[in-house]
């Protein structure tokens, strides 16, 4: 539900193979082959007042390069720690997220025009750029695809057992946030629960989300619920399709806000399970009061004060997703409330790193009346320590599901796991430690998953 939710990788080293050109197989659709990707393969940040002065920069002009990744776009252009980066094909980039915006379209096949400074001199360059490296396989077979969804080429990333016969899937839809999962498992966000699932003989599934990796569509900000929810239900309508894959026995993994899509597919789609945790079951309004209580006072809000924050929220909350309206509005017709509308939506535009849009549609989802529809297995799981989601909604979906097919869910509480799979000893440990680095796997998911994976999958 927070940006960047999903859990990373524990070793985030890159390791670069060698492609195994005939282990890696590519399966193409009848519509023109979707483009591979460029990675530029630099860490990008805002400069430094130091290097403003030495480079003579103007104010908020450019985007200094930290680290340059081995073999990808930057280091094979000569670029180095320490280049500001002025303009790319022309356009000034004045922030990180300007350099994205204007090279996410570019492919492997592209070249791209550069002026930037180096020890306080103005150069240009017309770089070659790198295609995104695949993932190589490890005791499975990878498999490159796609499929169209509202009329936008996305990216399909399947592993495959090496073990012949049709094989039980697992897709996973991960929480929000603008990242790919195109890659090795120890590279990407999941990778640590997608591996162990893919190494104990079951086929796994990814896609990108539209406009992010290889995908086709727009930029993440301006993604919609219903752009999104789209590009899972066509992944799921093709997975049948696979000679590989018992279409009798095709599961999803969903986190985070993943995992409210899965009552929307399972009730529209015959699926053998879904697993989701981390999420939601009552309403948005519900879930966004409740968690924002929660984080008030772990964040040491007194609680006389408490209420009327939590009042002013609400009203927000409303008038933002039931009513409709903008920010701008809100602040202006309820003077009231402008202070929160800062403070809840600093840009005006987005919350937690997606457009409002995404959100109003969101809220229109009656998630137990969705439950009420899936016939699936379920397992719904719920770190003891995650401060981002409320535990109620966790066994109540289990509840819904079980009043008309008893025994067919079950709920699992994670011992010392957070929202984001790390080991933690209380919800104020795992706020404290939210977002930096070193945090320490909670491999109590995988377990959970694969015990009940080997149960509703023989």
């Amino acid at each position: 539900m927070e940006t960047n939710v999903g859990p990373k990788p524990v070793h985030t080293g890159m390791r670069l193979a060698i492609f195994a050109a005939l282990a890696v197989f590519s399966v193409t659709s009848f519509a023109q082959p979707l483009p591979r990707k460029a990675v530029f393969g630099a860490q990008l940040l805002a400069p430094t007042a130091e290097q403003r002065t030495k480079a003579n920069l103007k104010p908020q002009e450019g985007v200094a390069l930290g680290n340059i990744i081995p073999n990808q776009s930057a280091a094979a252009a000569g670029l180095k720690t320490g280049d500001i980066l002025l303009t790319v094909d022309g356009t000034p980039v004045n922030s990180p997220q300007e350099f994205v915006r204007a090279f996410r379209t570019k492919t492997g096949k592209d070249k791209l025009a550069l002026s930037f400074v180096r020890d306080g001199k103005r150069e240009q360059k017309t770089i070659d750029l790198v295609e995104r490296p695949k993932q190589q396989p490890d005791g499975f077979d990878v498999i490159y695809d796609q499929f169209d969804s509202l009329g936008k080429r996305i990216r399909i990333i399947i592993t495959k057992p090496q073990k012949p016969g049709k094989h039980p899937a697992v897709m996973l839809i991960g929480g929000i946030g603008a990242y790919s999962v195109d890659g090795d498992f120890k590279n990407v966000a999941y990778g640590n629960i997608m591996e162990p699932v893919a190494k104990a003989g079951y086929v796994t599934v990814r896609i990108d989300k539209p406009g992010l990796g290889d995908s086709e569509g727009p930029i993440y900000t301006e993604l919609g619920f219903s752009v999104e929810l789209d590009a899972y239900r066509q992944a799921l309508k093709k997975l049948p399709s696979y000679d590989f894959i018992d279409a009798a026995k095709i599961n999803i993994f969903g986190h985070s806000m993943g995992g409210a899509f899965g009552p929307i597919l399972a009730s529209e789609i015959k699926l053998n399970g879904v697993c989701v945790g981390g999420t939601v079951c009552k309403n948005w309004i519900e879930y966004f009061v409740e968690n924002t209580r929660r984080q008030a006072l772990l964040g040491g809000m007194p609680h006389a004060e408490v209420g009327d924050y939590i009042r002013r929220v609400a009203a927000f909350q409303h008038y933002l997703f039931y009513e409709g309206k903008t920010p701008e509005q809100i602040a202006k017709e309820r003077p009231e409330l402008a202070e929160t509308v800062r403070e809840q939506v600093p840009d005006g535009k987005t919350y937690s790193g997606v457009g409002l849009p995404f959100f109003q549609e969101l809220c229109k989802y009656n998630f137990e009346g969705l439950w009420s529809k899936v016939d699936a297995h379920l397992m719904s799981f719920w770190g003891e320590n995650d401060f981002i989601s409320t535990e109620e909604d966790h066994p109540m979906m289990v509840k819904i599901v079980n009043e008309k097919h008893p025994g067919k869910a079950e709920y699992v509480r994670l011992a010392n796991s957070d929202h984001g799979f790390f080991k933690t000893t209380s919800f104020l440990d795992s706020l404290q430690k939210w977002g930096r680095p070193g945090g320490e796997f909670n491999p109590n998911i995988v377990e959970a998953l694969l015990k009940w994976l080997n149960k509703i999958n023989k």
